[in-house]
């Protein structure tokens, strides 16, 4: 059973990688013969390893020594070693990974994209890091952040992250991340915040949908700035006139009023 998951994580690395030799001096520092290997087959050529360790490091955006530790008696990396704790999660991970491709993947139709033949689909360490170390989606990230330091330093944050990452595959930037943190957090009754969030998408993201203007007439409504309110469902109607909600809201609105 074992080998028959390292079999599918290899083939799956092996399409997304190819096989690939690192030049210079990162190659110098890889042993020829290897030690310790606990998951990956302990026969595994050399250049097959090293592009592995290549195509892991781009997924998560890293370096050798984010998994390896120093060598004690001299420069480099010391690749037996245990000493790391992200060693340890990797070796999870890659057993992880397999279990999903061979227990569950491959028991999915292949998708047929016309007019190639059935592709099975599998899962990366890039599929879900995409150059993060530790993956995690914008809102999550923000509203940790609203937690524990406030909504002025999650707006901050937002903005470096979106300096950093945006054109990247590492979040999500878009109306989406910040409509749902605004959802979260009008359930939660953090209702100011709810409203900051709400702005700051329409000063980055320009967004006209639907989604967007509700969830911003709601923020407004729960702030009591019921004018506001007003004038985002009534953008809402100019959007969607069949709007039966934005509809009912401007009536109830304009009656309070």
């Amino acid at each position: 059973m074992k080998k028959a998951l390292l079999s599918v994580w290899l083939s799956a690395l092996r399409i997304a990688l190819g096989i690939l030799f690192l030049a210079g001096p990162a190659t110098a520092q890889v042993p020829d013969k290897f030690s310790n290997l606990q998951v990956l087959p302990k026969d595994i050529p050399k250049p097959e390893l090293t592009s592995m360790m290549r195509g892991f490091a781009f997924a998560l955006n890293v370096r050798c020594n984010y998994c390896h530790a120093p060598k004690k008696d001299g420069p480099g990396m010391d690749f037996a070693s245990d000493e790391k704790e992200t060693k340890k999660t990797a070796r999870v991970m890659l057993q992880m990974v397999a279990a999903i491709n061979h227990d569950y993947i491959a028991k999915l139709p292949a998708e047929t994209p016309a007019p190639a033949t059935p592709v099975q689909v599998q899962v990366q360490c890039v599929t879900c890091h995409h150059g993060l170390a530790q993956p995690r989606t914008l809102n999550s990230v923000l509203a940790e952040t609203i937690d524990a330091k406030g909504i002025d330093a999650a707006v901050t944050q937002y903005g470096e992250l979106r300096k950093k990452y945006a054109g990247g595959a590492q979040y999500d930037f878009g109306e989406t991340s910040l409509n749902q943190l605004t959802e979260s957090l009008l359930a939660q009754k953090k209702n100011k915040e709810a409203l900051t969030i709400m702005e700051l998408s329409f000063a980055t993201n320009h967004p006209d949908t639907v989604w967007s203007y509700h969830m911003l007439a709601t923020a407004h409504e729960a702030n009591g700035q019921e004018a506001e309110a007003l004038a985002d469902y009534k953008k809402v109607l100019e959007l969607h006139p069949d709007d039966d909600w934005a509809k009912q809201q401007i009536e109830t609105l304009s009656k309070a009023k």
